[in-house]
């Protein structure tokens, strides 16, 4: 007497194993764009003031890709707007994962700067900010570095940031500002 097989999986087990195969293809072929729908759905809670359904979406969008800008952005954003010790710890550690892999993108390294600076980190805010300022010959981000500077007692290196920012706009009021302060 043979004996039949027995099946594997019922119809609803295999049904179930389809459709979760279906969704794991979908997330790595549209991974991008699932990302830049969870980025938007996060503004839309941004808008309504709801920081941590924001924070949720942006890091999950962070989570499909890694690499996205604007994920990691929005996500410090929300992260500078709370203002707490621990929103500004996990903006650090999402700026950092980021730049891991963008080591050069100005605006991340500007914004991870600002976290620094909020949480009395000047070295690293000045490193930041210097970092940012030799890539986008901006002004502000000469100031800022400036300031860091000043807070992290590198006095010198303070002014030479600040007459930096001059040197690429004359009459730059911050720096001016700075370094009438700093000259009292």
């Amino acid at each position: 007497m043979a004996l039949s097989p027995e099946p594997c999986m019922d119809n609803a087990a295999r049904r179930f194993a389809v459709a979760l195969l279906g969704i794991a293809v979908s997330i790595i072929l549209f991974h991008t764009q699932l990302a830049g729908a969870l980025i938007v759905r996060g503004d839309e809670m941004l808008v309504r003031n709801s920081y941590d359904g924001a924070s949720n979406r942006y890091r999950r969008a962070l989570w499909l890709d890694s690499s996205s800008s604007i994920a990691a952005d929005r996500f410090i954003f929300v992260s500078l707007q709370r203002r707490t010790p621990q929103a500004l710890r996990s903006a650090v550690g999402v700026a950092s994962a980021y730049l891991a892999k963008r080591h050069d993108d100005p605006t991340v390294l500007f914004d991870r700067g600002m976290c620094q600076l909020l949480l009395k980190r000047y070295r690293a805010a000045l490193l930041d900010f210097d970092r940012a300022a030799r890539l986008t010959r901006d002004p502000q981000e000469y100031a800022f570095a400036g300031w860091a500077a000043k807070r992290s007692g590198k006095l010198s290196q303070a002014v030479k940031l600040w007459n930096a920012a001059l040197r690429l706009r004359p009459g730059y009021r911050p720096a001016m500002a700075a370094l009438a302060e700093f000259k009292r």
